[in-house]
């Protein structure tokens, strides 16, 4: 076989991506222990047959969901990051960047949210064990940009916390709160959401100005 042969084609990927989604959508209705295979087939209006043809497993499909609910985040607060500008700043930006994409990607952000907490409280995962650290480790790099961040502005007298990986763990507890709480009206416009995320942010940030 050749290595062009394990390139998954365009059609393919979007397959993927669509059980997914699905995936996303079922956990968060149903909790990761109940939601099923079934449940996301049913959830794509098709066969338990198309799912099993792209993953081998419930957890297989945990672990995209995570991979990609990460990705998010890092995708919208890393260009913040790389901007030249004060620390307050760019703290209150990354706030405001983290708590769209919670909103906007909320079938996934509460997927590992609650998954996390079923995985490392008994749930039987054997050898994904190790899938599962590298994961929470990729999560623990995300946060570790807060925490950049937060020392840059103690060192440059625009924040003040007496410390900063304690600082750090509140900012993220309480802007991954939002998952907890909120919830998708249909009556709701984008705008509806960035006054939730500017709100939550100055909130938050605001308390640690120096």
């Amino acid at each position: 076989m050749t290595a062009t042969e394990h390139i998954p084609t365009k059609r393919q990927l979007a397959s993927q991506q669509e059980i997914i989604q699905a995936a996303a959508s079922c956990f968060m209705k149903y909790g990761l222990d109940k939601a099923t295979m079934k449940d996301m087939a049913r959830e794509l209006g098709s066969s338990k047959g198309r799912v099993y043809h792209h993953f081998d497993s419930k957890n297989e499909i945990f672990f995209e969901v995570y991979r990609q609910a990460m990705q998010f985040c890092f995708d919208a607060v890393l260009p913040i990051v790389n901007q030249p500008m004060a620390a307050d700043e760019k703290l209150l930006k990354m706030a405001k960047a983290h708590a769209m994409v919670m909103m906007e990607t909320l079938p996934f952000q509460r997927s590992i949210r609650q998954g996390v907490n079923v995985y490392l409280h008994g749930h039987k995962i054997g050898a994904e064990r190790e899938v599962l650290n590298a994961l929470i480790a990729r999560r623990n790099d995300y946060e570790d940009l807060y925490r950049a961040v937060l020392q840059q502005g103690v060192e440059d007298g625009t924040l003040s916390t007496p410390d900063v990986a304690i600082a750090g763990r509140a900012i993220m507890g309480a802007l991954n709160s939002l998952v907890d709480w909120y919830r998708v009206r249909p009556d709701q416009c984008r705008a509806d959401q960035i006054r939730i995320a500017d709100t939550m942010a100055e909130t938050i940030i605001k308390g640690l100005s120096a």
